[in-house]
C-alpha cells in the first residue's frame, strides 16, 4: 500500500453518514461491515461513538472517523476534525444546512481543515442542486464549488458529470449526458475552471491569456486549494442508491493531502472504547516512525513507561492483530489499562499531542443505584466511562454528598444509564441534583455555654464563651484565640476550634455548611479534674449554635457565569428567560455572526437550562458555564428552601 490518508466524516443528524461510509467500506470490497455496532445504538437506530473504520482503494489507505450527529454528541465531531487529514461535511440534499451541519463547519473552521462536501441523498424528490448550493453559501457563509453535477432521468438519480473531464458515470460505468443539462454543465465548468485558475498565479495567467491549462495542472492547483482550506469542492449522490460513491473514494484519494509526519514520534489517543473479546482499546494517530510491539514509550501523563503490546490495525470494520504501524496511520491498541482519553505515549523528550478544545459539560444528574450493594460497582465502571469522554464528567458533591454525572444533555446521560445497565450490570436512577447551598450569617453575635456532666469517677466540665463575626465572600473560616490569664487552658483550645468547625457542618438555618465566619473564643471556665478537650469540643459546638441563631444566619446559593452563543433571531428570547431565571445579564456582543450573551445566574435555575435552551432556540444555540460565587439567596425564596429542609430532614 503506497500511501495513508485519514478521512473524517460530520454532519448533521440523518444525512446519512454511516450510510455513505458502509457504501464506501462494500465499494472497496470490504465484507460484513458493522457499523453502530453498540447495544445502545442498535436499539435507538442512530450513531453514538466516533467509529473508526478503514478500507483499500487503488494505491491507497483510507482510514475513515465517522462522527455521530446528534449535538449532544458533538464531541465525536472535534474528535474526527482534529484527527482527520481531510474531513467530508455531509449533507442532506432536501435540507443541507442543519444546526449540525453549522456547528460542524465551525468545528472545522477551527481545526483549519480541509472540507469536501458530500451532498447526499440526491434521489429524494425535492433535492435541488442548485438550492442546496445557495443554501450552503447562504447557510455557512464560503465558497462552495461544484466540481460534479447531479444526473437525472425522469426523476431519477442515475449518475454525476465530472465538470472537469466532462463524463458522466453511474454505479455501473459511463452513462451518456442529457441533452438538457450540457448547456448548464458547460457553464459550470467555465466557472469552475476560472475559479481553480485563480488559485494559482501561473494558471491565473494562462487563462487570462486564452492559454491552454492542462487536466494535470487543474488537478494539482485543485488539490492545492482543497489543502489550504482556500477551495471548498461540492459533490453529489445517494448513498443508499450507490451513485456518487466510486468518484468519492477517486476524489478522497486525490484531494486528501499526507498526513504530517513528524521526526520525534508520539501515539495521540483520540479516542477509547471497549470491544467484545479486546476489552478496552485505544485508537492512536501514529505521528511518526513506525510503532512495533516490544517498544518501550513513555505515558506523558504518568510518567511511566509503557510496554506496547497489542498493535490492530483495522481492516474494514474490524480489528486485527498486525504487530506494528507506520507514521501517519491508524491504530488500536490493546492491553493499556492506564491510557485515557487525550493521553500521549511518545519516546523520552516529546511534548504531550495538543487536546482538541472540546466543550465542558452543561447538563448534570444524580446518580443512584437501584441496588445498594452497587455504590462500589458504580464508581468503578463511572471512572471506566467518564475516562473514554471527554464532555463526560462524575464527581461526589462535597455538600449535598450525591453522586453527580455531568453530560451534554439528557440523551448523552440516558446513553450512560444504559451502559452501566449492559455493561457492567449496574442499574442507576438519573434524579435532578440537589443545590449545594451553604449557610453564612449577616452579623455579630456572641453566645456561652457551659457543658457539664457528673458521673461515676471523674466527670466533664467545660464553659465557652464565644464571639461570631461575618467575613468576606470566599474567605472561609478564621478562629482567634482571645483568652487572657489561663482561663481556658491553651492545651483545650484545639477542642474548642475543632468543636466550632464540627458546628459548622451543619449550619443552624437548613443544615447546610456555613462558611466565612470568623470566631472568636475571649472568655470560659475549666475545672481542674473534670475538664478534658472533649467537653471544650462540646461547650464550644453548642456556643456556636447559639450564636449563629443570634447572628442572622442566611442562605448562600452558587452563582455561575453563563455564556450563551445563538443566531441574533433568538436574542430577545434568551434575555426574557434569562430574567425569569434571575439572572442579571453582563454584556452581549455579536461574534461571527451570531449574539454572546453573558449573564450571571443561579445554579438553582439552570438545573434543566440545556433542555429548555434547545427547545427555545430549535437547538442552534450553544452555551457553557462555570462557578462564578456564593451569594444570598433572595429571603421569600430562602424561606421555602429552609421549610422544605426541614419538612426532609423530618420525614
Amino acid at each position: 500500500m503506497g500511501q495513508t490518508r485519514n478521512i473524517g466524516f460530520v454532519g448533521h443528524s440523518g444525512s446519512g453518514k454511516t450510510t455513505l461510509a458502509a457504501a464506501l467500506l462494500e465499494q472497496a470490497g470490504e465484507r460484513e461491515v458493522q457499523l453502530d455496532s453498540s447495544p445502545e445504538e442498535k436499539r435507538r437506530g442512530y450513531s453514538i461513538d466516533l467509529a473508526v473504520c478503514s478500507c483499500n482503494w487503488k494505491d491507497t489507505k483510507l482510514n475513515l472517523l465517522v462522527a455521530p450527529g446528534l449535538g449532544e454528541f458533538i464531541e465525536e465531531t472535534i474528535k474526527a476534525a482534529y484527527t482527520a487529514d481531510l474531513v467530508v461535511l455531509v449533507v442532506h440534499g432536501e435540507k443541507p444546512v442543519e444546526v449540525v451541519t453549522e456547528q460542524a463547519w465551525e468545528i472545522l473552521a477551527k481545526a483549519g481543515k480541509p472540507v469536501v462536501v458530500f451532498v447526499n441523498m440526491m434521489d429524494l424528490p425535492e433535492a435541488d442542486p442548485d438550492k442546496a448550493l445557495d443554501a450552503l453559501r447562504a447557510g455557512l457563509n464560503a465558497k462552495f464549488w461544484p466540481i460534479q453535477w447531479p444526473v437525472k432521468e425522469d426523476g431519477e438519480l442515475v449518475g454525476v458529470v465530472d465538470l472537469l473531464s466532462g463524463e458522466a458515470t453511474g454505479p455501473k460505468g459511463k452513462i451518456p449526458i442529457p441533452e438538457g443539462i450540457k448547456g448548464h454543465v458547460e457553464g459550470l465548468k467555465g466557472q469552475l475552471v476560472e475559479e481553480i485558475a485563480s488559485l494559482d498565479d501561473a494558471l491565473a495567467e494562462k487563462f487570462l491569456s486564452d492559454e491552454e491549462i492542462t487536466a494535470e495542472e487543474l488537478a494539482s492547483a485543485l488539490a492545492k486549494g482543497v489543502a489550504e482550506g482556500t477551495f471548498v469542492p461540492v459533490l453529489w449522490g445517494s448513498a443508499t442508491g450507490g451513485v456518487g460513491v466510486v468518484e468519492l473514494l477517486d476524489a478522497l484519494r486525490a484531494l486528501a493531502p499526507a498526513p504530517e509526519i513528524e521526526e520525534v514520534p508520539r501515539l495521540g489517543a483520540f479516542n477509547i472504547l471497549s470491544a467484545p473479546y479486546l476489552g478496552r482499546i485505544a485508537f492512536v494517530r501514529v505521528t511518526g516512525g513506525e510503532l512495533s510491539e516490544g517498544n518501550a514509550w513513555i505515558h506523558l501523563r504518568t510518567g511511566n513507561k509503557v510496554q506496547i503490546r497489542d498493535i490492530y490495525t483495522l481492516r474494514g470494520t474490524k480489528l486485527e492483530k498486525s504487530g506494528k504501524a507506520a507514521g501517519g496511520d491508524i491504530a488500536a491498541l490493546g492491553k493499556l489499562e492506564d491510557i485515557a482519553l487525550g493521553d500521549t505515549i511518545a519516546v523520552e523528550g516529546a511534548e504531550p499531542y495538543p487536546e482538541p478544545p472540546f466543550p465542558k459539560p452543561v447538563f448534570s444528574r444524580a446518580v443512584y443505584p437501584k441496588s445498594q450493594g452497587d455504590e462500589e460497582k458504580l464508581s468503578t465502571a463511572m471512572r471506566d466511562i467518564v475516562s473514554t469522554k471527554a464532555t463526560l464528567k462524575f464527581e461526589r458533591d462535597n455538600v449535598t454528598k450525591e453522586a453527580i454525572l455531568s453530560g451534554m444533555g439528557d440523551v448523552q446521560l440516558d446513553v450512560v444509564r444504559e451502559r452501566l445497565k449492559n455493561r457492567y450490570n449496574v442499574e442507576v436512577e438519573l434524579r435532578i441534583p440537589k443545590i449545594p447551598y451553604l449557610e453564612t450569617i449577616k452579623k455579630q453575635a456572641t453566645a456561652q455555654y457551659r457543658h457539664k456532666k457528673q458521673t461515676g469517677g471523674h466527670g466533664q466540665f467545660g464553659e465557652v464563651h464565644l464571639r461570631i463575626e461575618p467575613l468576606p465572600r470566599g474567605e472561609g473560616f478564621q478562629f482567634v484565640d482571645e483568652t487572657k490569664g489561663g482561663v481556658i487552658p491553651q492545651q483545650f483550645i484545639p477542642g474548642v476550634e475543632k468543636g466550632v468547625r464540627e458546628a459548622m457542618q451543619e449550619g443552624v438555618l437548613a443544615g447546610y455548611p456555613m462558611v466565612d465566619i470568623k470566631a472568636v473564643v475571649f472568655y470560659g471556665m475549666y475545672h481542674p479534674v473534670d475538664s478534658s478537650e472533649l467537653s471544650f469540643k462540646i461547650a464550644a459546638r453548642q456556643a456556636f449554635k447559639l450564636a449563629a441563631e443570634k447572628a442572622e444566619p442566611a442562605l448562600l446559593e452558587p452563582i455561575m457565569l453563563l455564556t450563551v452563543i445563538a443566531p441574533e433571531a433568538f436574542t430577545g428570547d434568551i434575555i426574557s428567560d434569562l430574567n425569569a431565571r434571575r439572572g442579571k445579564v453582563l454584556g452581549m456582543e455579536s461574534q461571527d455572526g451570531k449574539t454572546v450573551v453573558k449573564a450571571e445566574v443561579p445554579l438553582a435555575e439552570l438545573l434543566s437550562y440545556a433542555l429548555d435552551l434547545k427547545s427555545m432556540t430549535q437547538g442552534r444555540a450553544t452555551f457553557q458555564m462555570e462557578f462564578l460565587r456564593y451569594d444570598f439567596v433572595p429571603a421569600q425564596l430562602q424561606e421555602k428552601i429552609v421549610a422544605e429542609a426541614k419538612a426532609s430532614h423530618e420525614g
